[in-house]
């Protein structure tokens, strides 16, 4: 009697850990941005301007604009947070570098660590580009089941996802993730009202992120490199909806730590008039032609600069 339930147990269980096994050997052997980020980042150490950051800087700016050789590496959602631990793990490693990029963007300063952002990203840092992430207990299974990290709609979705594409990387070797030369049907009010309001976390305590700019730059400043805070452009479809005191407090925040630190510069380009609403891929993601002259003017304020040492 025992041994016929125990049967049917396995029976029952069979496929689902069939189709676990399925989607962990995925997460396992399919290639990624995290992935290509990991190994890439190795082959650029001779850089002497280092890109981190988030889905702005990855799709808006090209290494290949720059003056110095440059490597992008941003990501998706990546937070002051990740861009911290990034920065430690690799840093001793450029012997040229001269200049590390950040983007100090509308959220950045005010978003939480482990944020929704967060939730199942912190273990593709964690496995995929060999971090150690404190958010992470040593007891979480999720630790050691990448398949885990995401219900199962998901799972299939990415699948799918790479079925279609053929690929789940975005970027090219230099860390860059080109979005096509023309705006997308995302490139309008209504979706900014929905994108503005999935950024918008209602806080005003910088306190955090300030410090961890801080530690960055002192970082930094060790190895004699300087750190620029670029606050990236946005269409005026979403420059229009956010909490105007928010970013007021954004602009001012980032000039007073650069007005108290020689080792940081701030370029907004927030709304900036030389970008238009066709410079953009949707709402706050700059297209091809947009991320060439946003790379242009932040190599020309690394070049101006650079001249004065």
């Amino acid at each position: 009697m025992i041994k016929l339930f125990l049967n049917k147990i396995l029976l029952f269980l069979a496929p689902i850990l069939l189709v676990w096994m399925c989607i962990e050997v995925f997460y396992r052997f399919v290639p990624n941005n995290y992935t290509q980020k990991a190994s890439e980042v190795k082959k650029n150490y001779d850089s002497e301007v280092l890109v981190l950051g988030n889905s702005h800087a990855f799709y808006g700016i090209n290494p290949d604009d720059f003056s110095m050789k440059t490597y992008n590496f941003s990501n998706i959602s990546q937070s002051l947070y990740f861009d911290e631990l990034l920065l430690k793990k690799h840093l001793e490693n450029f012997p040229n570098l001269k200049y590390v990029v950040l983007t100090v963007d509308y959220f950045s300063l005010s978003q939480i660590d482990n944020s929704s952002e967060d939730i199942y990203r912190k273990y593709y840092y964690e496995q995929y580009m060999d971090l150690n992430v404190p958010l992470i207990s040593k007891f979480d299974p999720k630790s050691y089941s990448l398949s885990l990290t995401r219900n199962l709609e998901m799972n299939v979705d990415l699948i799918k996802s790479w079925i279609d594409e053929k690929t789940l990387i975005e970027g090219n070797k230099k860390g860059w993730a080109r979005k096509t030369g023309v705006s997308s049907k995302y490139n309008n009010y209504e979706t900014a009202v929905d994108v503005v309001a999935k950024n918008e976390d209602g806080l005003l305590d910088f306190n955090v992120n300030l410090n961890r700019l801080e530690r960055i730059s002192a970082m930094c400043l060790k190895r004699k490199v300087k750190v620029v805070m670029v606050t990236m452009p946005v269409t005026s479809y979403y420059a229009s909806l956010v909490n105007k005191l928010k970013l007021e407090k954004l602009y001012l925040s980032c000039q007073r730590i650069a007005f108290n630190n020689d080792s940081l510069m701030y370029l907004n380009l927030f709304q900036d008039k030389k970008f238009d609403n066709n410079d953009f891929y949707d709402t706050d993601h700059l297209n091809e032609k947009g991320a060439e002259k946003c790379s242009k003017i932040l190599n020309q304020f690394i070049a101006e600069d650079s001249k004065e040492l």
